[in-house]
């Protein structure tokens, strides 16, 4: 298996295409030319979509991705209702255990970057709220950011501004003159000249909360994915191509139990698949 370090000397576009040769032989139907259904690559029952508009070595990355899926499916028949289980990969190892380390692999190497700059927002956005609240609690002792501030909002209410407690963009409609109005949260300031600095302030605090909750979701929504066996043992393999003694100090719990199961046949065609490409 391969470092990062010999990974340099790979010539991408052959080794993809001696790859995806060999998947092909087994019967599994791969596409290459178009756009994959799941953007970089996908899998389902038998067939492999990788996306051709992605560079050759993530091509190589992604088919080892989807091709652990094809696997994953063929020793557990369940993976497409529930995502699989750990258990039948690693019928023996501790699984909670195997899970925490498959999880930090799978953070380690995400190749989006997705869960690190979402993490990285939510921190930004948190200190943001924090600073804003600590400014209105030092005029307003009385004021908590969990509650709505009656003061502020009584004011507020009597304007259009009140669409921006809830929402950070708005086109309000005028019922007597006719015509719209459009507000923004990035124009507060100028929409609405006669607030006070703790009013547009309040309202700002609102907005990022709205914020932090949208990225706490997806947060959410990304870790309830990473997650998923099959997502799991996938991102595994896939790491194991890109920096095998990476993997190994993050997870080498997981490594060991992996290379047991794998000397004992335990998934099928991806031993050899291992041992002609990694």
């Amino acid at each position: 298996m391969k470092t990062d370090d010999a990974a340099l000397n790979i010539d991408y576009e052959t080794v993809f295409n001696k790859m995806v040769e060999y998947v092909r032989s087994l019967g599994v139907t791969v596409n290459t030319t178009t756009k994959a259904r799941g953007h970089q690559g996908f899998f389902l029952q038998n067939r492999i979509d990788i996306s051709a508009n992605i560079a050759a070595a993530r091509k190589i990355e992604v088919l080892i991705h989807e091709f652990t899926h094809y696997i994953h499916s063929k020793i557990d028949t369940n993976i497409t209702k529930n995502h699989g289980q750990l258990e039948k990969l690693f019928p023996d190892a501790d699984i909670p255990r195997l899970e925490l380390e498959l999880l930090a692999v799978t953070k380690c190497f995400d190749k989006n970057k997705g869960y690190k700059l979402l993490q990285s927002k939510r921190t930004a956005i948190m200190s943001e709220i924090k600073d804003i609240s600590q400014q209105l609690k030092i005029q307003h002792p009385d004021f908590k950011r969990s509650e709505p501030y009656k003061k502020f909002e009584k004011i507020i209410r009597k304007t259009d501004a009140k669409y921006l407690l809830k929402y950070d963009r708005v086109k309000v409609k005028n019922a007597f003159f006719g015509g719209t109005k459009d507000y923004s949260i990035s124009t507060l300031g100028t929409d609405f000249p006669q607030f006070e600095k703790d009013i547009i302030n309040y309202i700002l605090l609102k907005s990022k909360q709205r914020m932090l909750k949208r990225v706490s979701s997806r947060i959410n929504r990304l870790n309830n994915y990473y997650k998923r066996p099959s997502e799991l043992f996938a991102r595994f393999v896939e790491a194991l191509f890109v920096d095998t003694n990476k993997v190994t100090q993050i997870a080498p719990y997981a490594y060991l139990v992996f290379c047991k199961e794998l000397t004992n046949n335990r998934y099928l065609e991806l031993a050899e698949f291992i041992n002609k490409f990694f």
